[in-house]
């Protein structure tokens, strides 16, 4: 079964850009077209990144804060 997603979980106050590139050199190296980020909260560049990201490639990136899962609110993001 080769069905699965990279998680990527940062304990910090705001990921970056840098960390967002990171995330997606490892999934383009394991050719993966979903992806986990978490973080605290993220910098408005690292938000830009994920979407260029995935303008180029199709693959994406769904950046997740611990307050919505801790809120629960993550349902339409998995969708």
């Amino acid at each position: 079964m080769d069905e699965w997603y990279p998680i990527q979980v940062k304990q910090k106050d705001k990921a970056g850009s840098p960390d967002i590139r990171d995330f997606e050199a490892v999934m383009t190296m394991h050719d993966r077209k979903k992806g986990f980020f978490i973080s605290f909260d993220y910098s408005g560049d690292a938000m830009t990144e994920a979407s260029q990201f995935f303008k180029k490639t199709g693959k994406m990136i769904i950046p997740l804060t611990v307050q919505e899962i801790l809120d629960e609110h993550i349902a339409h993001k998995l969708a």
